[in-house]
Parts: structure tokens; sequence; C-alpha cells
């Protein structure tokens, strides 16, 4: 009788359930709730990338090398803020008029922020020049080769539409 009300619930109950949105338990936010989750993460994000070009050097040679080794325990809490940011943009669930925007947004954090995250962490931790040279060199092959999708780009997309409708 108990393995008959287990299969009653897992093939009518739970897809009822899925179809109504029961199972997310999450509604969506309002255009004003949105716009303040949205700027608190982006906030998360500039001042990890500021702190983390702080403590860059402009230079890839020897002495590069040994103020990377130098920041190393300096960029972990600027390394996790950004990660974090990418969390709070994840977890937000857009009211409906936004939701387009807000998945190209994931989708363009997806394309290159986790990637650009990875080599940041791999900067810090660098025992060759070599290495350097071969972290430094992705960061600019993807800086020549953008396309107006990138996440900075999409996220300013996000505030002119959220500006333009007065929120």
């Amino acid at each position: 009788m108990a393995k008959r009300a287990v299969r009653l619930i897992l093939a009518v109950i739970i897809p009822i359930m899925l179809l109504s949105g029961c199972a997310s338990g999450e509604k969506r936010l309002t255009a004003e709730e949105y716009k303040a989750a949205v700027e608190g993460a982006w906030d998360k994000y500039i001042n990890s990338m500021l702190d983390l070009i702080e403590i860059t050097p402009l230079t890839v040679d020897e002495a590069a090398l040994k103020e990377f080794a130098e920041n190393a325990e300096k960029a972990q809490p600027a390394l996790k803020m950004r990660e974090q940011s990418f969390r709070e943009f994840k977890e937000i669930n857009p009211p409906e008029k936004y939701e387009e925007l807000h998945n190209r947004l994931i989708a363009a954090m997806d394309a290159w922020e986790y990637e650009q995250l990875e080599l940041h962490r791999k900067m810090f931790e660098v025992k060759t020049l070599g290495e350097l040279r071969e972290i430094t060199d992705r960061i600019a092959e993807h800086a020549e080769n953008s396309t107006g999708d990138t996440f900075p780009m999409v996220y300013i997309l996000v505030a002119k539409q959220l500006s333009a409708d007065n929120v």
C-alpha cells in the first residue's frame, strides 16, 4: 500500500506541483527588488575587480611574478567576493518583464566570467614567467575578440532598461 501511495505521488502530484510552480517556492521579484538585487550583486563584482586591479602588476616580468606571489593572500577576499557576486546574479528571480534580459546577463557571465575568475586565481599562484604569459595572453585574446554581449555590456543594458522604466 505504501509503495502505491509513493507511486501516486511521483506520477501525479509532483508533476502538478512542478507545472504550477509550487516546487520552486520562489516568487518573482518586483521591479524595485530586482533593481536592488542586481545593483547589489554588481557592486560586489565591481569592488572585487577594483580590489584585484589594485594588487595586479601591469607588467609580465620577473618582478611581476614576485609581486603576484606576495599578493596571493590579499587576492583571496576579492576572488571570493567576485564568486559570491556570480552566485547572487544566478539566484535572482527577475520579474517576467526582465527575464529575457536577465537570462542574457547570466549567459554572458557564464561565457567568460568563470574562466576569467579561474585565470585570476592562477595568476596569484604562478611559478614561472611562461605560466604568467600564458594567462595574460588568454585574457588579452578574449578582450580582443569580445562582442557586445560581454557581462559588463549586458549589465549596462539591464541598468538602462530599468532606468527607462523609471524603476
